[in-house]
């Protein structure tokens, strides 16, 4: 799967400037959702078939991760046990990634156009 930078890259726009700390924590966001995705693919699907749509996929996702914890999207947080629950992600970044990934997803129906 792409790389760390690429995603990054790509996010960067989107999450305008970050501060180091924000940008480690998207390092790990992004390597989070990149075995995310890997692990959705249907068995025997080869990432470089789907490339584009993984990495826009990588890059709407970890955006959308980023935006939910700057946003105060967390429902609950208990310190000592280290316990963080993040509301579904309903975002339309979360919703378009999986529609570009369906097509290649072990939990997703998705219908290809046939031409008449």
């Amino acid at each position: 799967m792409n790389d760390y930078h690429q995603v990054a890259e790509f996010a960067a726009p989107l999450l305008g400037t970050l501060t180091s700390q924000e940008s480690a924590l998207l390092a790990l966001i992004v390597n989070a959702v990149q075995e995310e995705i890997a692990a959705r693919l249907r068995p025997g699907v080869d990432p470089a078939e789907c490339g584009d749509s993984l990495t826009l996929a990588a890059v709407l996702l970890s955006v959308s991760a980023m935006r939910q914890l700057n946003g105060s999207d967390i429902s609950d947080f208990t310190a000592g046990t280290l316990k963080i629950s993040l509301r579904e992600d309903r975002s339309a970044y979360a919703q378009m990634a999986n529609r570009l990934l369906a097509p290649w997803c072990s939990d997703a129906i998705a219908f290809l156009g046939v031409s008449g």
